[in-house]
Formats: structure tokens, C-alpha cells, sequence
């Protein structure tokens, strides 16, 4: 086999180990990259009928069935409201260099539904996780967020986070 198909094999094992298998590969703070639609919430726009997004683990029903994500956006200008922008959490790129191409936001104020076994189905894969100081921060912003239904966060254990 010559070096390419080699490459070619080593990069189809990395993303094949990297793909969601279970809840157990769902921690808390982990970063997923997963293909979604207007039926996991997104508002598409310019014609797209699914987009690949970056989405943090915020929480998990005891059913262990079902996840809750919030979604990691390039901009944080959607609303002009100040009540929902500080609801938008800053990553940094150089805080992660090998996830991150620019600085982005994490949206605080509406975390997604999504069932394993359709994160499975669209072959989401695991891309990392937030750094600790990061998740302490954000999941005390869910925590205390308005603009989650407390049946939300109880549901997710979010108001639970330490």
C-alpha cells in the first residue's frame, strides 16, 4: 500500500474511532460536530436545508436516551436585546487551537433537544471538550438562564451543575 492509502486508511480509523457509539461518549462539556436541521431548531437560512454545527453537551435526561446541546456560533450579533447577548458565552481559538478556526460564541439561551440514537444515525463525532474553567462558567450561565423552562434544566440536569 503507498503512502497515501495509507494516509487515506489512518484518517478513516481516526474519524471512525471519533464517531458517538453511546451516551457515554456525551459527557457534560463535550464538543460534537453533528449535521442538523430545522428539526433539532436551527433556523436555516440562504437556502440550506442542514448544517454542520459544533454543539457543547449542556446535559443529559436519566434515560440516558436523550441529550441536551448548546450551539457554538461564529457570531454573536443575532439580537440586539443586551438581556440575550449576555447570554452568549466567548470561546477563544487560542484556547482551542485544534477545534476552533476564530473566536466563537456559545449560545446560552436555547439548548437542543437531540436522542443518541439519532446523533449515531448522522454519524456525529466527538471533537473535543471545553476546558474546566470554560464549563464551570457556562454551566453556571444555564444554570441561572432565563431563557431555559426550569422544567428544561431539571429534565437535563442542568440545575444541578455545579
Amino acid at each position: 500500500m503507498d503512502q497515501e492509502g495509507k494516509l487515506a486508511n489512518l484518517k478513516q480509523s481516526i474519524k471512525k474511532a471519533s464517531l458517538v457509539k453511546s451516551i457515554a461518549d456525551l459527557k457534560v462539556g463535550t464538543v460534537i460536530y453533528v449535521e442538523m436541521d430545522e428539526n433539532d431548531g436551527l433556523m436555516l437560512k440562504d437556502g440550506y436545508k442542514t448544517r454542520l454545527k459544533y454543539v457543547v453537551v449542556a446535559g443529559a435526561k436519566s434515560n440516558q436516551k436523550e441529550i441536551c446541546a448548546v450551539l457554538i456560533n461564529s457570531d454573536a450579533d443575532y439580537s440586539d436585546d443586551p438581556d440575550w447577548k449576555a447570554e452568549q458565552y466567548p470561546l477563544l481559538q487560542s484556547n482551542y487551537p485544534g477545534l476552533l478556526d476564530h473566536d466563537s460564541w456559545l449560545d446560552c439561551t436555547d439548548p437542543k433537544p437531540l436522542t443518541v440514537k439519532k446523533l449515531k444515525a448522522k454519524k456525529a463525532e466527538v471533537s473535543g471538550s471545553l476546558l474546566e474553567e470554560d464549563l464551570a462558567l457556562v454551566m453556571d450561565k444555564l444554570k441561572n438562564s432565563d431563557f431555559i423552562e426550569p422544567h428544561m434544566k431539571k429534565v437535563f440536569g442542568i440545575d444541578k451543575s455545579k
